[in-house]
C-alpha cells in the first residue's frame, strides 16, 4: 500500500509540475524502475507485484498520450 501511494503522489507530481519534455523524461525514469522493481519479484508479495504493473500500464499510456499530444511527425 506504501509503495502504491508513493507511486501515485510522484505520478500526479510530475504531471502537474514540469513541461512536456520533462515530464516524458521523469516519466520514463519512473518506467525503468518500475520494470526493475517487478523483475525482483521474488521480495513482493503477490498483490504487490499488481499495483506495480497497475502503475506501468497507468504511465506508459500517460506517455504515450503526451506524445501522441505533441507529436509534430506525418500525419498528424
Amino acid at each position: 500500500m506504501i509503495l502504491h501511494n508513493i507511486m501515485v503522489i510522484t505520478t500526479k507530481y510530475l504531471m502537474m509540475t514540469m513541461d512536456t519534455q520533462t515530464r516524458t523524461k521523469k516519466a520514463k525514469e519512473l518506467i525503468k524502475l518500475l520494470e526493475r522493481l517487478i523483475k525482483q519479484d521474488h521480495l513482493y508479495s503477490e498483490e504487490n507485484i499488481k499495483e506495480m504493473k497497475s502503475q506501468l500500464r497507468e504511465v506508459k499510456q500517460q506517455i504515450a498520450d503526451i506524445e501522441k499530444e505533441h507529436s509534430k511527425g506525418f500525419g498528424k
